[in-house]
């Protein structure tokens, strides 16, 4: 957490003894238990804290000191719907107390159970394949859904907003948030406002629990699944339309090519990996089982963006009174009037995302994909089905010997001819450049014949061991194994299903492999393996005792 946490701010310092004697107390820390305690530093409205003994960890988030904006920094919302979710099963993460005294440590407090996992600053997701940035965005937009599905009534939270009518509330807050922190005015700002009061949508009834500032960097992801572990920052949820919570997510595929505001929250023009408006749309709704027409997309967009600007300057405000949370917080004023600008550019389009065709839809390939699957098509009507009498009347005539585990010589030529054509591991996207709806196009049309997937070195088991070696593999195993799997030099195997255990959970499997001099002996009872027999000689090494 070294790279998340900083010393505790001197405007956000406080008595961390009078904090362990009360957590102590509490029963959540032990007498002579020694804790330290550092600030996140990311953030910018209630400050929080890492707080960590020898034995446990936990997380305080509190009020900032001083002057506040009226209606901001309700901590005790926050916890109060964190408690709720998480009796509920929803991902964040398990509040244990809320403190109201502020002789404890100065202001408002509650403290949460310390979820471990990866956390995202930059929106981008750099550093990350085109597949896991791909996945993430997924996951996110998953439990966005997952959030949005949930039943208020049966949450009782029926008192936790105001009803219908959320877009106004929303637009009429956000003007009283601006207007009471601005430092200068900005004439954008009150122009968006008009338009959003004059354009509001017809609809505004469906009631929702929503986040309100939901961002990849407010989600903790598995350390090593794409799965959202926890929703962090519940300070702006309330209920209300859904929608505006989604669109305030696909903000930053707005942002104009040269938008560097902030660098984490950059364009994402040129990322590959990030699912497109439409996808994300499309996959949100799928979750929802509701229709993928959103016709108001451009007002929910253009609030997000005037609620974004009206956060900065809050943030802005809190720097000038001194009791800012984050380091950079001086910078956000001069963020204000550019957002309002491309929020007012927003508003002026018209961006229905309603699925008309397969190009607007979640089906939609990229043009790289597209030009792919055709020559894949005629690559197959021209050598590959042709060639299924000569493949099946090899396999009849050895059947019962062991030339029925060699590759036919026929194969072999036509795997030649489709790496010159550049048709060769299709199905990786950082070799080739394509998305997985791409590939799920190719492979449906590769399934039209048993032996095809072969030509492209897209065959399982091979796809899926050499998945897991370039996401997971050491560069020792990447040599020794990747490599020469990617250019269709060697085949692998894969053994699953052990019939009298549940072995979906690897941790239950039975079966044993021991070393032999140079061959391997594997006891156990598996219901079938894959890619064993095409081994040739490496398959007579390994002595299988199912």
């Amino acid at each position: 957490m070294d790279d998340q946490t900083t010393h505790v701010r001197e405007p956000h310092s406080f008595n961390v003894d009078n904090l362990q004697k009360y957590l102590s107390a509490k029963s959540l820390l032990s007498d002579d238990d020694k804790v330290t305690l550092r600030q996140f530093s990311f953030g910018q409205s209630n400050p929080t804290f890492l707080i960590e003994s020898p034995t446990r960890s936990y997380v305080l988030r509190k009020k900032p000191p001083g002057e506040l904006l009226p209606g901001a920094h309700k901590v005790d919302r926050e916890y109060h719907v964190q408690k709720v979710l998480f009796s509920a099963g929803f991902p964040v993460p398990q509040p244990l107390l809320h403190c109201t005294d502020p002789h404890i440590i100065g202001t408002e407090f509650y403290i949460m159970e310390h979820a471990k996992g990866r956390i995202f600053r930059d929106l981008r997701l750099p550093g990350l394949s085109v597949a896991e940035r791909t996945a993430l965005y997924v996951a996110a937009v998953e439990v966005l859904a997952k959030l949005h599905s949930l039943s208020v009534a049966s949450l009782k939270l029926g008192g936790y907003g105001k009803g219908p009518g959320y877009c106004k509330r929303q637009v009429s807050t956000w003007t009283k948030q601006y207007s009471a922190a601005a430092h200068k005015d900005i004439p954008d700002m009150n122009n968006l406002s008009d338009w959003l009061l004059k354009h509001l949508p017809d609809n505004d009834d469906e009631i929702t629990l929503v986040h309100g500032d939901f961002r990849i960097d407010n989600l903790i992801f598995h350390a090593k699944e794409a799965r959202v572990i926890a929703v962090l920052d519940w300070e702006l949820s309330t209920t209300g339309q859904p929608i505006a919570d989604l669109a305030y997510f696909l903000m930053p595929h707005y942002w104009p090519e040269d938008f560097n505001i902030l660098s984490s929250m950059g364009s994402f023009k040129g990322i590959d990996g990030i699912p497109s408006v439409e996808d994300l749309v499309s996959i949100y709704c799928h979750f929802r089982g509701i229709p993928s027409s959103m016709p108001d997309l451009n007002f929910y967009l253009a609030l997000s963006v005037f609620k974004m600007a009206g956060i900065a300057q809050g943030i802005y405000a809190r720097y000038l009174l001194g009791n800012a949370s984050a380091q950079n917080a001086a910078k956000f004023g001069q963020y204000v009037e550019p957002m309002a600008a491309i929020a007012l550019q927003i508003a002026q389009r018209t961006l229905s995302t309603t699925a008309k065709d397969p190009e607007d839809s979640l089906l939609r390939q990229t043009r790289k994909g597209q030009t792919v699957l055709r020559q894949v098509k005629d690559f197959m009507k021209k050598h590959i089905l042709p060639a299924q009498k000569e493949v099946q009347e090899y396999y009849i005539k050895h059947a019962q010997s062991p030339q029925r585990w060699h590759t036919p010589l026929i194969i072999k030529n036509l795997q030649v001819k489709a790496r010159e054509a550049g048709l060769w591991n299709l199905f990786l996207p950082a070799v080739s450049g394509l998305t997985q709806l791409d590939y799920a196009y190719i492979a449906e049309e590769t399934g039209c014949c048993l032996f095809a997937p072969e030509i492209f070195n897209c065959q399982a088991p091979d796809t899926g061991n050499m998945e897991v070696l370039h996401m997971f593999g050491s560069e020792e195993q990447k040599k020794l194994w990747l490599q020469p799997l990617l250019k269709g030099e060697i085949r692998s195997c894969f053994c699953m299903t052990e019939p009298d255990v549940a072995s979906s959970d690897a941790t239950n499997i039975e079966c044993t492999v021991d070393r032999d001099g140079d061959s391997y002996v594997i006891n156990g009872k598996k219901w079938w393996s894959s890619g064993g027999g095409a081994q040739g000689k490496t398959a007579s090494r390994i002595k299988m005792n199912f």
